[in-house]
């Protein structure tokens, strides 16, 4: 490969045109400047944006088995398919950990699993070529997460009662989500500040909170419920305001991102959808 200097934004529509030519569902080049040149987490870019790129993120959280480690990961590794099985994917992936690595020491990489801004929760399987390069290169797979595909023709219309947070509901769906999802405040803030944020009140604040067109458009995600109002419609009631926004928006079918729980989804007439394998390893300088 010619290059691999570090990318700046100017560099989101060709690396978007990389995308549409080797990934299914592609990210746009809006989604690509805020996922990779995000001014509170840039990723280092490198590589050619009409043949290959990597985007990796140091400083990520660790995993729960090692609270401690040093961390980075791999948000976006794309090859032209013209060019596959030439190399450039492990020259990409070895320049990858080179950044990660830093000025030593040893760092662990996760491939997916990779929030507030992540283009992917993982390597979707039908990726087979991107399966093989990080088993070759001794990546464990150690966690697979999935979508679910949502059919809006048949979905109810919502609900009295949520409604779309604006700014003056800035403060109390912080409180809301810092007391009990912190690790979604990123996301969530990001959809307030958009307009894709669902959230019901009761005597109590905030109750439930439902955000859509994040990361990607036409994905739901999160999805969060106080924990004492589980079960009682709360979570049902935003889904329907957002999944009926998607549908003014002109979406037919959309997908709820990184699910946990099936069952508030299939209410819905959701079905599990792509499947995505998380990746891990420890690299020493």
């Amino acid at each position: 490969m010619a290059a691999l200097d570090r990318l700046d934004s100017r560099a989101a529509d060709r690396i978007a045109a990389l995308c549409r030519r080797a990934l299914e569902r592609p990210p746009s080049a809006d989604e690509l400047r805020a996922c990779l040149w995000a001014p509170d987490q840039p990723a280092i870019v490198r590589g050619d944006p009409d043949v290959g790129v990597v985007a990796t993120v140091p400083g990520a959280a660790p995993p729960p088995e090692d609270p401690t480690a040093r961390c980075g990961s791999l948000r976006l590794l794309v090859v032209d398919p013209a060019r596959q099985g030439q190399g450039l994917g492990t020259e990409l992936l070895h320049v990858a950990e080179r950044d990660l690595i830093g000025q030593g020491g040893s760092v662990v990489i996760t491939v997916g699993a990779d929030p507030p801004y992540y283009l992917f929760p993982g390597v979707e399987t039908t990726q087979l070529a991107m399966l093989c390069l990080l088993e070759r290169n001794h990546y464990n797979r150690v966690d697979a997460t999935y979508n679910m595909d949502v059919d809006l023709a048949d979905v109810p219309p919502p609900t009295p009662g949520p409604v779309v947070a604006g700014p003056g509901d800035r403060d109390d769906v912080a409180a809301f989500i810092t007391a009990h999802w912190p690790f979604w405040e990123g996301e969530v803030m990001r959809a307030l500040a958009k307009g894709t944020l669902a959230i019901e009140r009761d005597g109590s604040g905030v109750a439930a909170f439902c955000a859509w067109d994040v990361n990607r458009r036409g994905i739901v995600g999160p999805v969060g419920v106080r924990v004492e109002l589980i079960g009682k419609g709360r979570g049902l009631a935003v889904l329907l305001l957002a999944l009926d926004r998607l549908r003014a928006d002109g979406w037919a079918r959309v997908e709820v991102g990184w699910v946990g729980p099936v069952v508030p989804y299939a209410r819905v007439g959701g079905t599990v959808g792509r499947v995505f394998f998380v990746y891990r390893k420890t690299v020493t300088a």
